[in-house]
């Protein structure tokens, strides 16, 4: 009699829970009139560095101008990293 192979039944990921900082990391702060935080939404945003979406529970950065709290931002930590580069502060 054949053998049946039997799949294991098929378990949900489930994702962890959300990390909420206040602060960002050290190299994020440009100091030049922006307050970021680093956050973990539980809805999904664009990101403007490079226009595909952040997931949510994904780990990004808020980024807010200094006194105008509605054009914030929500970035992945890359493209902020890069956008740093672009305007000439340097990663620490």
């Amino acid at each position: 009699m054949p053998r049946k192979n039997r799949r294991a039944p098929e378990v949900p990921l489930t994702s962890p829970a959300p990390v909420l900082r206040e602060r960002a990391p050290a190299w994020a702060g440009a100091d030049d009139g922006y307050d970021v935080r680093e956050v973990a939404g539980d809805k999904p945003y664009i990101c403007p560095g490079c226009d595909h979406p952040i997931r949510p529970g994904l780990r990004h950065l808020v980024v807010v101008p200094v006194g105008d709290a509605d054009a914030r931002r929500h970035w992945h930590s890359k493209c902020w990293g890069s956008e740093l580069r672009r305007r000439g502060f340097n990663r620490a």
